[in-house]
């Protein structure tokens, strides 16, 4: 199992096996094909292994990086998506809307802007 991703060019993977009650063992493996579909750790879990010896700086940048372009990779994909829709989809979504926060809510999708009333 994939616990970490590291990386942006030459990717990192650190497995995390079991061996014993408290025993964790680390093993590290590179890919370079960049396609992968893992997504970049956040500063606070690069931190964790930083202090723990596991990457260098090197790998916090990288990663942050590669956070950073998944991240808008990502939103650009959502925001197409929205678009796409059809109206059957628009009018499932504004049902449970309306199921979630009741009837005549005014409500605003945080990353495409779009408004709408429940």
């Amino acid at each position: 199992m994939v616990d970490y991703l590291l990386g942006c060019v030459n990717i990192v993977i650190v497995r995390k096996h079991k061996q014993g009650p408290n025993e964790m063992t680390y093993i590290t493996e590179k890919f370079t094909d960049g396609n992968y579909e893992h997504r970049p750790l956040m500063a606070d879990a690069m931190k964790e292994l930083l202090e723990a010896g596991l990457v260098t700086e090197q790998h916090v940048e990288a990663t942050e990086i590669a956070r950073s372009i998944n991240l808008q990779k990502n939103l650009g994909i959502y925001k197409q998506a929205q678009a796409e829709r059809t109206p059957e989809e628009i009018a499932e979504e504004r049902f449970e809307a309306r199921a979630a926060m009741g009837a005549g809510v005014k409500m605003v999708n945080v990353v495409t802007g779009e408004k709408f009333v429940s």
